[in-house]
This record gives C-alpha cells, structure tokens and sequence, in this order.
C-alpha cells in the first residue's frame, strides 16, 4: 500500500478499513466488559474528584487501590472529566482520540509531501487501532494519543508565537514529552524551546496555586522520581531500558541511567541529523519513541509515537519496515483471558518477550542513521 499510487482505489481502501473495524468490533462483542472499562480513564477522573472535594491524591489510591502517578496540574486539568457522567466521557474519550488519530496521519503524511485521499487516511487510521499500543491506548482510556497530537500538531503546525506551549503542555501533564525540549534545543529552535519551558513552568505553578499540598508532595518530596508507585520496575510490562535493566540484575537500579543516557544521546542524534535533512517527521518520531525507551517506567502503551511511523513506512514503500512494524506491534491476540493473564486477551509481540519494542527501537536506529549517512538519498527506515 502506497499513499500516492494511483493504483490503489478508495474502494479497496474503505473495504480494507471496514473490514478492520468488524474486526475490533467482533473483540469487543467477545469481551465488552473489560473493553469498555476504560480503567486508566475512571483515575483520572477520581483525580479531578480529588481535587474538587480536596482530597489527597498520593496516599494510597484514588480508584479502588489504583495510584493517580501524573503530576498535580494533572488532575486539575481532569476536573472537568469529574462533572460529565461516567458512560457520557467514555463515548466523548474515544470520539476525542478517534479524531486526533485521524488528525497525526494526516499531519504525518502531509510531512513528508504526500496528500492522502479519505479512504486511504481511513485504511490507515483503521490499521493504527490494531496497533497494541493504539489499541491498549483505547480500551485503557489513556492520555497517550493525546499527548502524541499536542506534540506533532505543534511543532509541525504554522509559525506561531505560541509554537511549544503543546510541548510543554504534554510534558506538564507527563513529564517524558520534555525530551523535546532537549531537542528543540539542539536543532536551533530556542525560542519553541523557551515557550515549552515555560508553558510547563506555568502549568506546574498552576498546580501549586490550585492544589498547593499534592505539589510538594509530587515535587518537593520526590513522588515524582517514584517509578515503582506506578509497578514494579523489574515487571514484564516495563518495556523500558529500566525495566531491562532491572529484570537483568534482579533489582531496579540507579545504574540504568547510563544506559539510557547513552540510548537518549543516540536517539537524539539521529533526530538531529534527519532534522538538518528535512526529515521532521523521522526527527520527531524517534524523539517520541525514546521518550518512552529512556524512561524508568514505560507502557506498551506508551509507544503510541509508532502511528507517525507506520505513515513514514508507507509513505516511502518501506515494505520490509512496515512487515517488521506490524508484525512486533499488531495487536493478534496471543493468549486468552483467564487467571494468569487477566480479562482481556493479551496480544501482539509485546507480550511474548518484554523487550520487543525496546530492541525495535534500537534497530530503527541504527538503520536510520545509515540512510541519514547516505548523501542526497530519501530516508527509508
């Protein structure tokens, strides 16, 4: 599949979306219970609720026994999550990250000079559903296509005074977007880089200002630096260098700062230099997937940066790419529910081997920097 072809017609690529779409529907009839919980999106929703009745929102748990782990603006921004009733903000959630998926693949592929018609923009988004990351994104109510949108859309939007403050936003709501910062930084964009500071700044005084006791308890006390509030870092579902890391030596560590800075600096030079070859969308996509590579703690789900990939890949008829993109991040179901893997069915690479994504990433790298060395020659990772 190519986005510019003239042989691909809009009818294969509607039915090919269509068909995609029956199939996460006959999922959800299969499992409706677990799919429709949206867990993750009730936290932030009793996070609002804390705020609201001043409640505390890092002793113990503010769902059931589940942790509110995001910074105190966080959930100020959530109270209005809190005042719509429950099955309301689950149709407004999924409608809201539906649009903003349709949005990145657009942006996407506009990056890279392709016009995309309605059909294949819908086959496309239809197949980042299945990717595990899109999928877990959805089924959990995460913030994770959220936070992609407001760092794409803005960075890559029209020249403004204001270009940065969605950097700074994301960052303000998860601190792994301030990897852009860095590097903003280091491609010459200083003043997008001041704006991101400083909208972070404000939004995290804000939190100060609105919920001043939770701040110095997530800031001051270092709630923040806290990565097994969220699991055990050592834990199978910690796809990060410090989830490496730990399940190697047997104990989380400060140790896997060294390779993660290593990782990081690799990563963002890479970015730099498709940047200065007017790769944006390459740049800002290996950015995205090393804010989660780097961090202590990071979710299948946080890799969500693979959307603007799977666009890139095709775009640039990377078939062998786009094989291995699918085939370590489709969400083919692996095993069923049931007592040792939980209501919903696990699926994809990622739950077969924790460190599929982590060593994808790695290979990612490396092939795009020995395009980037390639002279005058598109970038095909």
């Amino acid at each position: 599949m190519t986005l510019t072809r003239p042989g691909v017609r809009a009818r294969a690529c509607w039915v090919g979306a269509g068909a995609l779409v029956a199939l996460q529907l006959a999922v959800l009839a299969v499992w409706p219970a677990p799919h429709l919980l949206m867990i993750d999106l009730q936290v932030y929703r009793a996070g609002g609720e804390h705020v609201l009745h001043h409640q505390p929102l890092y002793v113990g748990g503010v769902l059931l026994d589940l942790p509110f782990v995001y910074p105190p603006v966080a959930a100020v921004l959530f109270v209005p999550l809190a005042l719509l009733p429950l099955p309301l903000l689950k149709i407004l959630w999924t409608a809201l990250g539906v649009a903003l998926l349709v949005l990145v693949v657009r942006r996407s592929a506009a990056l890279t000079g392709a016009a995309p018609a309605a059909g294949t923009v819908a086959l496309l988004v239809a197949a980042a559903l299945w990717l595990d990351p899109v999928r877990t994104t959805f089924y959990l109510g995460q913030i994770n296509v959220v936070l992609l949108a407001l760092v794409l859309l803005d960075l890559t939007g029209r020249p403004s005074r204001w270009r940065g403050a969605g950097v700074g936003l994301a960052a303000a709501l998860k601190l792994t977007p301030l990897l852009f910062v860095v590097y903003l930084l280091l491609v010459g964009r200083r003043r997008e880089a001041a704006v991101a500071v400083g909208t972070f700044v404000a939004a995290t005084g804000l939190g100060f200002a609105v919920a001043p006791a939770e701040s110095v308890q997530y800031w001051l006390r270092g709630t923040f630096a806290a990565a097994n509030r969220i699991s055990d870092v050592a834990a199978t579902s910690n796809h990060s260098v410090g989830g490496l890391v730990a399940r190697t030596l047997g104990e989380s560590t400060p140790a896997y700062l060294v390779p993660a800075v290593v990782l990081g600096a690799a990563a963002l030079a890479v970015a730099v230099r498709a940047h200065r070859r007017g790769d944006d969308l390459l740049a800002l996509t290996v950015v995205g997937l090393a804010s989660a590579a780097v961090a202590p703690f990071a979710w299948s789900h946080h890799y969500v940066w693979c959307v603007p990939l799977l666009v890139l890949l095709t775009v640039r008829h990377a078939r062998l790419g786009v094989t291995v993109l699918l085939v370590m991040t489709a969400a083919v179901i692996t095993k069923l529910p049931g007592p040792a893997v939980g209501p919903i069915p696990a699926t994809g690479a990622i739950s077969l081997q924790p460190d599929v994504y982590l060593a994808g990433f790695v290979v990612l790298l490396v092939a795009a920097a020995l395009q980037l060395r390639r002279p005058n020659r598109t970038i095909d990772p």
